[in-house]
């Protein structure tokens, strides 16, 4: 049986079917034309080799450097143009951040993600606080991850750090202290069908008189609702209830 089934996929030197390589081509080099035409980049890490992979065009996330430039530096040009002061975020995820994936099944790694933000240094501009997002994609033999793949977008949050592991199917996430080392776990917060109806509106860029319109209420009963959210996530504006909200994927 497997003769017949290495017939039908032969393999490259690497171990992959051809198959296998062009559909993984043609998947990402879709994904990276719907990441060109959004705020936010994608790449793949390859663990082994420590080599990024099919990352979507974006310069401005990656201190003016193309992505060909990217490639070619791998992980080493997140060492070298991060700024000093958050090498340490780096290097947290890595070890402490990554070694709580040891502890989930291989299922589950998949699910799960880690969450943070770090400044790039920029020389023509001043530092750009982004934020990553880094999934696991695949496992070898072992169960461990060979692969992962990464969103980056601008940092909603004020500073850096802000490392969570989150996950769709859990109604909690796991929260990190630079400080104490350890992991909380945390209670997701369940936002009530009015605040999803104006987070979404503040999303598409209206203002409270044209929520308030949409939703046919006043602007008070708006300003109301988004006074009791900022309440219950422990926020103090719009833009860091957005932040929040995204960031613990509640919409």
């Amino acid at each position: 049986m497997s003769d017949k089934i290495n017939l039908l996929y032969p393999r490259n030197t690497s171990g992959a079917t051809i198959f296998e390589k062009e559909s993984a081509n043609e998947y990402f080099n879709v994904l990276k034309a719907v990441l060109g035409t959004s705020v936010g980049s994608v790449y793949i890490e390859d663990f082994n080799t420590r080599k990024l992979k099919f990352i979507s065009e974006n310069p401005l996330l990656f201190s003016g450097f193309r992505a060909a430039e990217v490639e070619k530096m791998g992980y080493n040009f997140f060492r070298k143009y991060a700024k000093k002061e958050d090498l340490e975020i780096l290097r947290r995820v890595r070890t402490t951040g990554l070694k709580f994936f040891e502890c989930l099944s291989p299922e589950e790694k998949k699910v799960h993600t880690i969450t943070y933000d770090f400044h790039l240094k920029n020389e023509n501009s001043i530092d750009v606080l982004v934020n990553q997002r880094i999934t696991p994609i695949e496992l070898n033999d072992d169960g461990e991850i060979s692969k992962i793949a990464c969103v980056v977008s601008y940092s909603l949050n004020r500073t850096a750090g802000n490392i969570r592991i989150i996950s769709n199917t859990s109604e909690t996430y796991w929260k990190y202290n630079l400080f104490t080392g350890k992991w909380t776990e945390e209670c997701k917060i369940t936002l009530k069908i009015r605040e999803i109806e104006i987070i979404r509106l503040y999303l598409q860029g209206l203002k409270i008189e044209e929520i308030a319109e949409q939703l046919y209420v006043s602007p008070s009963t708006i300003k109301f609702h988004r006074s009791k959210l900022f309440e219950r996530i422990g926020v103090k504006n719009i833009i860091e209830a957005i932040s929040y909200v995204i960031t613990n994927n509640l919409i």
